[in-house]
């Protein structure tokens, strides 16, 4: 009996469950390729919220294993009853709950199993899966922040193209047309704007086809390991935005270098998840320089005081007072605490500035448009006179 449970439990592992469920070749790709879609499901926020029902359960005298298995018995999202398969297999071959994580790189980054693996052997599994929750959260909401202050301006200039286009494709072409046979008469500007006028008309579709390439290449580009670098210096030089992008980074940080080495993770280990976690070139090379430096025993504030572009003076030297003091863990904590609120200000002035430039672009063009019309107006209204 006991062999035929143990050959069960086997079988329904998540390596295997899709095709114990299958019962021919169809509907065995069709299940895998499901079980392929369902791992896009499982977001920062499925990931906040597992962690936290584990807390709940783990505070209510429930094992591990036992809190997983009510996950899964629970849960309508397949991506999460996915994970809970694969942590009861492990569990139940006497695996750790971070090993267990450890294998499902593809929802779970390495710093979870890590920092998980330094609190297990204290029994307070809660209060590291509690610490993960929060500054996940935290994360994602200060992250949904700075790309929705991105996002709306980009809407904003996408809109203004799109009827400036508009306006040259539909409009004047309509109200030109009515002054055709004057053309040699109207003035130069008026000309060269039918010109380019027609051109849209005549060429939308290249013109189309020229963009849609060129945001593809430019998008291929980005994901080059050249490309990545040229963006990162982009962002952190752009006027507004790059002192936004350099507060956003300078938090996230801080905010998981605290936890870290609240876990007790030595520095090595520290900044080598650091250097995966902030992928951001510029700052994965600055961390690449604290790695070396710590090898040949040189502190922290030495490999960074020189990278002002991307850590604040201040920043650099509250580091520098708290390490020789062995309260690097704290400094952390006020460095979040200063720059929070400056990010939050730093959005909002961001928001407030951009939304009033974009539309004086708009009536600039509108205006413009607007007065060459007339022009032709008046002029043909003048020679018609004469």
């Amino acid at each position: 009996m006991a062999t035929k449970s143990k050959e069960k439990e086997t079988i329904e592992t998540p390596e295997v469950q899709w095709e114990y469920v299958a019962k021919d070749e169809l509907e065995k790709t069709i299940l895998s390729f499901m079980g392929t879609l369902d791992k896009g499901s499982f977001s920062a926020k499925d990931k906040v919220l597992f962690y936290k029902e584990l807390v709940y359960m783990l505070k209510g005298w429930l094992s591990i294993l036992q809190a997983v298995e009510v996950i899964k018995r629970e849960t309508t999202n397949n991506a999460v009853r996915n994970i809970c398969w694969t942590l009861i297999h492990y569990l139940n071959e006497g695996k750790s709950f971070s090993y267990s994580l450890w294998r499902l790189p593809e929802y779970f980054d390495e710093w979870d199993s890590a920092i998980i693996k330094t609190w297990e052997s204290t029994g307070n599994l809660d209060v590291v899966l509690h610490e993960l929750a929060d500054e996940y959260e935290y994360i994602n909401a200060i992250k949904n922040k700075y790309i929705s202050a991105l996002i709306y301006p980009a809407f904003l200039i996408v809109g203004s193209i799109a009827a400036v286009l508009f306006l040259f494709s539909s409009v004047l072409p309509w109200i030109l047309d009515m002054f055709s046979d004057q053309m040699d008469k109207l003035p130069l500007i008026t000309r060269v704007l039918k010109n380019i006028s027609d051109f849209c008309v005549q060429y939308w579709q290249t013109i189309l086809i020229i963009l849609g390439v060129g945001g593809l290449v430019a998008w291929i580009y980005s994901t080059t390991e050249q490309g990545k670098k040229k963006f990162s210096w982009m962002m952190l030089n752009m006027p507004l935005i790059g002192s936004m992008t350099k507060t956003y980074y300078l938090i996230k940080w801080a905010k998981y270098m605290k936890l870290m080495i609240g876990s007790w993770l030595d520095y090595v280990q520290t900044f080598r998840l650091l250097r995966e976690i902030l992928d951001i070139p510029a700052y994965q090379d600055m961390i690449e320089q604290v790695m070396a430096g710590l090898q040949i025993w040189k502190t922290i504030y030495a490999s960074i005081s020189s990278q002002t572009d991307l850590i604040y003076p201040s920043v650099a030297t509250m580091i520098k007072v708290w390490e020789e003091t062995a309260c690097l863990e704290d400094s952390m904590q006020n460095v979040i605490n200063m720059y929070q609120d400056e990010l939050d200000n730093q959005i909002n002035a961001f928001s407030k500035m951009l939304e009033p430039i974009i539309l004086i672009f708009m009536w600039v063009i509108v205006a413009l448009v607007a007065s060459w019309i007339f022009w032709v107006v008046f002029t043909v209204m003048e020679n018609v006179g004469v």
